[in-house]
């Protein structure tokens, strides 16, 4: 059986994931499954985490129809999402592109979601410590890993960075290292306190 190219786009939320996904699957001819609504539109969802204001899906129904789609697509397929990378068979993907997004940057765009302070610094934290790379690299080969850093560019600009990786012309980079930045310092210490 021919499997057709599969993208997984991945990362922390608010890094453009979604944007940048709709984009490269116009341009590539794709088929764009966004996971939270694929979940919520076909009944994956099995309960509500009213806690972390989260949807909690069934992985194990929700990998199986994502892998017959890919395995009946006659185009390729990008899969976006914060826990794709946990979801498709490591062997059937063909790049894995973890975006990435300064913290200090990211925290606006999370606080503009209207996310409650804890799932702000929960994501935050995530990113600065590059968790979803760290999941990825357990699950597949780094050769197929590939991070790039969103923060100072439009999702064209992030869109030509992901052809090139595409078409074979970028080597997957060292993995993004927030902590060693200044901003991300100040941005922890002006973490208010919690009792």
């Amino acid at each position: 059986m021919k499997i057709p190219p599969v993208f997984i786009v991945t990362g922390t939320p608010g890094t453009g994931k979604t944007t940048v996904s709709a984009i490269l699957s116009e341009r590539l001819n794709a088929r764009h499954i966004e996971l939270s609504h694929f979940a919520i539109e076909n009944g994956y969802v099995i309960e509500d985490d009213v806690e972390r204001d989260t949807k909690v899906v069934d992985m194990e129904a929700l990998g199986s129809a994502i892998r017959e789609i890919i395995e009946k697509s006659p185009s390729p397929v990008i899969v976006d999402g914060h826990y794709a990378h946990e979801l498709v068979d490591g062997s059937l993907i063909t790049r894995l592109l973890v975006l990435r997004k300064q913290p200090w940057d990211l925290k606006g765009v999370l606080e503009a979601r209207h996310y409650s302070e804890e799932k702000v610094w929960e994501n935050l934290e995530a990113e600065i410590m590059g968790v979803i790379t760290g999941e990825a690299l357990e699950l597949i080969p780094g050769s197929k890993i590939f991070e790039i850093d969103t923060s100072n560019q439009t999702p064209i600009e992030t869109i030509d960075q992901i052809n090139e990786i595409i078409e074979g012309g970028a080597s997957s980079k060292p993995i993004i290292d927030w902590v060693t930045y200044p901003e991300t310092v100040e941005l922890l210490l002006s973490r208010p306190c919690t009792s």
